[in-house]
């Protein structure tokens, strides 16, 4: 049981970080494009979205994880109490 908990753990942490880094790209390539029309060049770099993202993306990433499996915690808890 503690096996699989910590199996679905890190596989919510990885798709939430996951999430968090596709959001950010999207939001650069927003943020760049909506420059390239009003200032005529494209400003958009890799390295200031791995930039941004190990600055504070990682921790929504890792707190959303982590919330979702407690969540899923609790509700297994509250399942096998009302079954028994």
């Amino acid at each position: 049981m503690l096996k699989n908990n910590l199996f679905i753990l890190i596989k919510l942490i990885l798709s939430c970080l996951i999430l968090f880094l596709i959001a950010n790209v999207v939001s650069e390539l927003l943020a760049s494009s909506i420059i390239y029309f009003k200032q005529g060049f494209f400003p958009f770099s890799w390295s200031d979205v791995f930039a941004s993202f190990f600055k504070s993306g990682y921790v929504g990433g890792l707190i959303l994880g982590v919330g979702i499996w407690i969540k899923i915690w609790l509700k297994e808890r509250k399942d096998r109490k009302t079954s028994s």
